[in-house]
């Protein structure tokens, strides 16, 4: 899937190159002086939470990079990326993109395409916090012995081939807390480190919406299963970036896209 498709990207990006030449809601509260006494009190008489253990299951891991990529001029870009990101300069981002970005699977692209579905120049558009997590998380170079692609997330690119995607995602934080139910305050079960697992859509809540907030997943033999939060999973074929080396050596991101 992942050869495939990046190949189909590079083909498109080629053909277009030689035409041109080229989420915490805040609230007030108002509290009350309380007595050092008081306070110690209080301390005192709460009882302790015993920690939360580790889930017992077996599954592969997927970790992030350990190193970071020795490419400079890549190292450079993705500060530059990062930098409009914080910023949410719409025009220095422009600026990093490929003129004829891919924001799906078809033939279609650019940046008119691309503002017109991301509409980066509001401040409160959804790809700044998109960016912002995939760049958090880090990447990886998706094709083997080929350091003129690369991708973020790191799920997307150093994900194993002998494993479904569309079956399975992965936990992107250690002691991501497993529930019983899709709810915030429903008892937790274990402590969940990076791993790969199921993932059952139809348990998934909510039921039949397509941007899921609680992931039912399970491991393998079924011993294990639960509830975690979009917020500590990633899919592997959810939203990723590819970015390519031009002829001039210079790097710029030439799809961001979900889905296969």
């Amino acid at each position: 899937m992942k050869k495939i498709y990046i190949t189909l990207i590079s083909i498109l990006l080629l053909s277009a190159c030689r035409q041109q030449e080229s989420e915490l809601t805040s609230a007030t509260i108002t509290t009350q002086p309380v007595s050092q006494d008081t306070l110690q009190d209080t301390v005192a008489a709460a009882p302790a939470t015993p920690p939360l253990s580790s889930c017992q299951v077996e599954a592969p891991l997927l970790l992030p990079p350990d190193t970071a990529t020795t490419d400079a001029g890549l190292v450079k870009y993705l500060q530059q990326l990062e930098q409009a990101v914080q910023t949410q300069n719409a025009k220095q981002l422009q600026e990093l993109v490929d003129p004829n970005i891919r924001t799906g699977f078809d033939e279609n692209g650019g940046w008119s395409r691309f503002a017109g579905q991301w509409h980066p120049g509001n401040a409160n558009s959804e790809v700044w916090l998109l960016l912002q997590h995939l760049l958090q998380l880090g990447g990886g170079y998706p094709l083997e012995n080929n350091r003129e692609v690369y991708a973020l997330p790191y799920v997307y690119s150093n994900w194993p081939d002998s494993i479904d995607a569309f079956m399975h995602v992965a936990v992107i934080r250690t002691g991501a807390i497993l529930r019983e139910e899709p709810v915030a305050n429903a008892p937790a079960v274990c402590a969940l480190n990076q791993v790969m697992l199921k993932v059952d859509y139809g348990k998934s809540y909510p039921e039949g919406a397509p941007q899921k907030e609680w992931w039912h997943v399970q491991s393998a033999d079924a011993q294990l299963q639960g509830y975690l939060h979009r917020s500590d999973v990633h899919s592997p074929v959810g939203y990723r970036a590819i970015f390519n080396k031009n002829k001039k050596g210079n790097w710029q991101m030439t799809a961001l896209v979900a889905g296969d």
